[in-house]
C-alpha cells in the first residue's frame, strides 16, 4: 500500500514560505493549491478578489502555491510526515509491504510513466526526465528502507 500523501504549508510572519508535498505519487499532477487570506487590513483593491459564499459578500487576498515535493530537495527541509508524526497523527505505513512488493509496484510505476511519455510520440522533455527520477529515485528509497536500511534520507 503507498503511503497517504501529506501537504505542509510552512509559513512565517503572516507569509507562506514555502508548499511541501510529500510521498506524492509520480503519476499524478501535483494539487492546485491557493492561499486565502481573509485579513484583507492594508491591500488595495487590485490585490483582492471579491467572492459570495452564501449570502455574504467577502474579499480575500488570493494566490496560488506552487508546491515543492519533498523528496526532491537537494537541501534539508521539514518533512511533512515529521511533522504529523510529532502532533501524535498515526502513520498509514505502519503495516509496511514486503520489499519484494515494492519493488514491483516501483517497477510498475516506472513502466506506466514510461508507456504515458510513449503514447506522446515525442521525444521526452526535461519535465518528463524529473518525473522519472523522482520515481526511481524516491522508489528505490521505498524499497531500502523495506529491506531496513535505517540510512536517514533527508526525513
Amino acid at each position: 500500500m503507498a503511503r497517504t500523501p501529506s501537504i505542509a504549508v510552512v509559513i512565517e510572519g503572516g507569509l507562506v514560505k514555502v508548499t511541501l508535498v510529500e510521498d506524492w505519487p509520480s503519476h499524478v499532477p501535483l494539487p492546485r493549491v491557493v492561499i486565502v487570506d481573509y485579513d484583507d487590513e492594508g491591500a488595495s483593491d487590485d490585490e483582492l478578489t471579491t467572492f459570495n459564499i452564501g449570502n455574504d459578500v467577502l474579499d480575500a487576498r488570493c494566490h496560488e502555491e506552487i508546491p515543492s515535493v519533498y523528496e526532491s530537495f537537494t537541501k534539508p527541509a521539514l518533512s511533512p510526515r515529521a511533522v504529523l508524526r510529532a502532533l501524535g497523527v498515526a502513520a498509514d505505513d505502519d503495516d509496511e509491504q514486503p520489499p519484494l512488493e515494492v519493488a514491483r509496484r516501483v517497477r510498475q510505476e516506472i513502466l506506466d510513466l514510461d508507456a504515458r511519455i510513449n503514447v506522446t510520440g515525442q521525444a521526452p522533455t526535461g519535465s518528463d526526465y524529473n518525473e522519472l527520477y523522482v520515481l526511481a529515485n524516491c522508489g528505490l528509497i521505498e524499497v531500502l528502507k523495506s529491506l531496513g536500511d535505517s540510512t536517514n534520507f533527508g526525513e
